[in-house]
Order: C-alpha cells, then structure tokens, then sequence
C-alpha cells in the first residue's frame, strides 16, 4: 500500500510539472482564440502553420537568433568548465598564499547579482571593443565561482599520493591536471550542461551587450509578443517549444553521466 501511494504521489507531481510543457507544446497548434480558453487542452486541428511562419523568418530572423544562442552558450559551457576545472585543481590539491581569501571571492561572485555588474560589465567590453559581439558574452561567462566550487568539491577526493607521485615522476602541474581530468568526465559533463542552461537562458545581460544581429534567442522570443496581436500567439509558442529542445536533448543524453557525478559530489 506504501508503495502505491507513493507512486501515485509521484504520478501526480510528474503530471502536475508536465502540464505547462504540454500545453505549450498543444498551443502552438492553436488559434488565438482557443489560447485564451484556458480550459481547452487540444486543438480542433493540429495544424502546424505557427512552425511553417517561424521558421520561414516571417516575423523574427528565427534559425539566426537560434544559431547565436547555441554559439555562445556552447562556447561560454565549454571554456568555463575549462578554466574553473582547471582552477579547482589547484585549490583542491596545492596550497598557496591568500588561497582561502581568493576562494572566498569565487563563492562572493556567486552571490553577487548579474545586475550589478551589468553596467561596469558594459564599459569593460566596450573599452575592449568587443561590444555588441558574441564575444562580449562568452567571455565574461568563463569567470564561474560555481564552477570553482563544483569541481574543488570533486578534485578533493583524488588521494594526495597520486598528487605526490606524479611530482615525483616529474610531471608539471598542467600534466598532472591532464592526467587525472579523464577520472572527472561525468563531473566535466555535468558542469557544462549546467552552465550551458543557465547561459541559454540569461536575459538581461545579452539584451545589454549584443546588438541586434547577435541577440539570443530568450531576447527573440520577447519580440515576438505583439500587443496588437498582428504575431500569432501560436508563433510565439512554437518558438518557446523549439527553445526547450536541445535543453532536453542534452539533459537525456548525459543524465546517467551527471547521475553518476552527483552522486559522487554527495559523497565527498
């Protein structure tokens, strides 16, 4: 009896989570009208005219602001879980001078705000003549005190003898790293996806620092909300369905990956 009741609980929670998706996904089938019927869940016709108008560039430049989005966040995932790799070793594994204070301003850059550095942001990149480029956005978002925390919890349980022995083999510190980074994989994997989804959805600082050929996509979709309803409703949840895509694509083809990583970090 436990068991069934705590099925159907976890049922209903799946349900309950999975409502919003479905009825985004039913809606970009439907006419404004059906839209603003709350009540109703499918349309009188799964007609996919919203996909044919988005994708045909009728209203927004729809596959452009796509390939911007997968760029940068691609780009920006993969050199952060570099770098902060890279930096977590050698907190978690050599020490050195002012290393607590420098690992107390990873954890401060956590809990600082986006927005109040968005505008000494904006200066540095214009000064740098990177602003408007895709650029202006990658490379800020290298800088992740997540990421330095993430894997410093990770590197701390390789054991300090194969740190000792690789010293003793004459390794430098870079080859060391190498050698133990193929150990780390569902850790790496997992980073990058995380920080892959919160860049592809960042709003506020791509809206400050790119311009109009390089927005991404969560700016695009904004645009697609016309009050005078000249834009379908339907186009603009098509484009919110197709978003949503490589998010669970990537998530379904690395879960056992970062399944493994995570259980591993709770255990550390």
């Amino acid at each position: 009896m436990r068991k069934w009741l705590v099925r159907i609980f976890i049922s209903g929670v799946v349900l309950f989570s999975l409502y919003p998706f479905v009825w985004m996904f039913l809606s970009s089938f439907k006419t404004n009208r059906e839209i603003y019927m709350p009540t109703q869940l499918f349309p009188k016709n799964f007609d996919g005219h919203a996909y044919y108008d988005l994708l045909s560039d009728q209203y927004i430049s729809f596959i452009s602001y796509f390939t911007n989005s997968m760029v940068i966040s691609g780009l920006q995932a993969f050199f952060a879980t570099l770098v902060t790799a890279m930096a977590a070793f050698v907190f978690a594994k050599y020490n050195f001078r002012f290393q607590s204070l420098l690992f107390g301003v990873a954890i401060l850059v956590i809990l600082i705000p986006k927005q109040t550095i968005a505008v000494p942001l904006f200066d540095w990149m214009l000064l740098l003549g990177l602003q408007g480029s895709r650029w202006s956005m990658v490379l800020p978002g290298i800088a992740s005190g997540l990421g330095i925390v993430f894997f410093t919890q990770s590197f701390k349980q390789i054991p300090n003898e194969l740190i000792e022995l690789a010293k003793v083999e004459g390794f430098s510190l870079f080859r060391t790293f190498l050698l133990i980074i193929p150990l780390f994989v569902p850790a790496l994997l997992t980073y990058g996806l995380l920080h892959f989804i919160l860049s592809w959805q960042e709003h506020l600082i791509p809206l400050l620092l790119l311009d109009d050929e390089n927005i991404t996509l969560p700016i695009a979709l904004a645009k697609l909300r016309d009050s005078s309803h000249r834009i379908p409703e339907a186009v603009g949840m098509a484009a919110a369905t197709i978003s949503f895509i490589p998010i669970v694509v990537l998530f379904g083809f690395f879960f056992r990956k970062m399944k493994t990583a995570l259980v591993d970090l709770s255990l550390s």
